[in-house]
């Protein structure tokens, strides 16, 4: 085993147990850059708003999920990016949809500036506060959106997510994008920590039967992790 390995191991054990010292890592990785204390000041000022917390994100990142919400509403008049990040999805989204008006919410104010700058050219795309969004819309995106850093989450081992990411969150976030759907309007989820299926806001969302599965590690509403997890990706308000 190398010293590199065996260092691995170390972390991903003190994780496991919320070692002081392994927290006290990650709170001077993040003061170290100002990606990093951006980060940090949204967990704080944030804390029951936030979801993901890493902006990490590049172009056509999802291009199965975009191009078939491309066929299944190539009308899309409205489109919300929930999460855009740095705006590379709002520039993949354009690409798919040259007419559409697109929002993009983002909480984290560095990569809110970071895509209004990507953007500013394109009078049709906004990007704005979560709390700032209005109207409905005919798409809905959240991608890698609804959920808590996945790969820590991994590295700790953890069965119960409920501690970390309740389901409540997840469920009154779902609840509300689906308020904002158009009646025939499309939700896409992927990579989240819970089923869209399990969620109150399920009773008028009808999964689409050729939309990929869900890639996140999922759990269910009591935060235990599922051995089969079998969650669609795609949703239509009926």
């Amino acid at each position: 085993m190398t010293v590199q390995t065996a260092l691995r191991a170390k972390v991903k054990d003190a994780r496991a147990r919320q070692a002081g010292w392994v927290l006290l890592l990650d709170f001077l990785r993040l003061l170290a850059s100002a990606e990093g204390r951006a980060r940090l000041w949204m967990k704080l000022a944030h804390r029951d708003a936030v979801h993901q917390t890493s902006p990490d994100t590049f172009e056509d990142r999802y291009p199965e999920l975009f191009d078939l919400a491309a066929q299944l509403r190539p009308d899309a008049a409205r489109i919300l990016s929930f999460g855009c990040s740095t705006g590379a999805e709002l520039v993949s989204l354009r690409a798919r949809f040259p007419d559409a008006k697109i929002v993009g919410a983002e909480i984290n104010p560095r990569s809110r500036s970071i895509a209004r700058r990507k953007v500013a050219s394109d009078r049709q795309i906004r990007v704005v506060r979560p709390r700032e969004v209005e109207g409905s819309f005919d798409l809905i995106f959240a991608l890698a959106v609804l959920q808590r850093e996945p790969h820590k989450i991994d590295a700790m081992g953890v069965h119960d997510l409920s501690p970390y990411y309740p389901f409540k969150q997840f469920d009154a976030a779902v609840s509300e994008l689906a308020g904002r759907l158009e009646h025939g309007g499309l939700l896409c989820v992927d990579y989240s920590h819970y089923r869209v299926e399990d969620s109150d806001a399920a009773a008028v969302l009808q999964p689409v039967s050729k939309s990929p599965a869900n890639r996140g590690a999922l759990f269910g509403p009591d935060g235990r992790r599922l051995e089969s997890p079998n969650g669609k990706t795609i949703f239509r308000k009926c």
